[in-house]
């Protein structure tokens, strides 16, 4: 049957005001006081059945799909973070990799007092005064150290050299006072060493002979297919310098150790970092220390080098750059240091993220009142 009962009350209500509207206009606007009666008894009946009825049932989906959603933001703004960020790093090192992103000169002209070069395919040597020019393909290596003969003494300068794009290069302190190892691979261009004077030259798998150079000559390196070691040792680190704003990809501060055995190898990833910090330029350079060998890795880093400087037990470095995956630890252990977006938010939104935050809270209080069937 359609209709509550308290419907059909007042429906009835109606008719029976109506018949007594019109039984007045019939009999000239004179009501009866027993039909009056009997109109004030039936809406009493209605008001006291209305007031026993319950209240209607409120829906509760809204306030879930209201707090879900509000669950949903507030996780997203805490645990999700930035895909890419941009950092700053002040860091000493015992080793650095990198990847060169567009052809371009590595060092400018270092002063040597030993320089060794292995993995070559072919070396040109220079006319001294005891022996003609010659190249030689048969040896793998040389070592070239300063001499001296009587009050002159001789010199040896690693020149300034186009690498191409793509140069993968690693820079490494070794146990001796002053010596470092550079290393390259992807590069078959040409490494060259400006030399003077009395110098000794030692080839691998030879003995050693003493050279007079008259004139300043090149002696000319021919890198091979596969990685070209360097190890240079400095009279003055002070003088040891890489080009300035260095353009740098996929930086690596992680050096990896591998055991042979007999039936397998251990590879093993040590921190080269000794000190620094890292600068988070998004979050108004927020600062975090890194403690010494703290492992810290990114999937994905380019920039460039403000500061690349030997120092004698040290590298120091300085970067700039935008990373992507920045993390500390290894495995299980591995921790997600990329900013969240609540953080970047608060640093670079901050007054954006008080107003909608209070905008927000004030809606929200405002539709649950109205739910709750509460005046604002």
């Amino acid at each position: 049957m359609p209709g509550s009962t308290g419907d059909q009350l007042r429906d009835f209500l109606r008719q029976q005001v109506q018949a007594a509207s019109d039984e007045a206009i019939r009999s000239g606007g004179q009501v009866s006081a027993e039909e009056v009666e009997t109109l004030g008894r039936l809406a009493r009946l209605v008001d006291i059945y209305q007031a026993a009825q319950p209240p209607p049932t409120r829906q509760r989906w809204p306030i879930i799909v209201v707090l879900g959603g509000t669950l949903l933001l507030v996780s997203a703004l805490l645990f999700a973070r930035v895909a890419e960020t941009e950092i700053e790093l002040e860091l000493a090192l015992s080793e650095v990799s990198f990847v060169l992103p567009i052809q371009q000169v590595l060092t400018e002209t270092m002063e040597l007092s030993t320089l060794g070069v292995s993995g070559l395919r072919k070396i040109e040597m220079p006319r001294a005064r005891n022996r003609e020019a010659q190249t030689l393909e048969s040896f793998n290596g040389v070592r070239l150290s300063v001499a001296s003969e009587g009050k002159r003494q001789g010199s040896i300068n690693l020149a300034s050299s186009m690498l191409p794009a793509e140069t993968h290069v690693w820079m490494r302190r070794t146990e001796l006072p002053h010596l470092y190892r550079l290393s390259l691979r992807g590069t078959d261009s040409e490494l060259q060493a400006d030399v003077n004077g009395p110098v000794q030259v030692g080839f691998s798998g030879g003995g050693i002979e003493q050279l007079d150079f008259v004139t300043p000559q090149a002696v000319i390196f021919q890198a091979g297919a596969d990685e070209i070691d360097l190890d240079l040792a400095f009279l003055d680190l002070a003088k040891s310098r890489f080009s300035s704003q260095l353009s740098a990809n996929d930086l690596s501060l992680v050096h990896i150790d591998e055991f042979l055995e007999k039936n397998h190898s251990l590879v093993r990833r040590v921190s080269t970092i000794l000190s620094g910090a890292i600068y988070f330029v998004s979050l108004n350079d927020q600062e975090r220390k890194l403690r010494p060998g703290e492992i810290i890795q990114f999937e994905r880093s380019q920039g460039e080098f403000r500061t690349l400087r030997l120092q004698d037990n040290h590298i120091e470095l300085k970067f700039h750059g935008r990373v992507r995956g920045l993390s500390a630890g290894l495995d299980e252990n591995r921790r997600n240091l990329m900013p969240t977006w609540l953080e970047w938010m608060r640093a670079r939104h901050s007054l954006s993220l008080l107003w909608g935050t209070a905008l927000y809270l004030f809606g929200l209080i405002a539709g649950a009142l109205r739910w709750l069937g509460r005046p604002i």
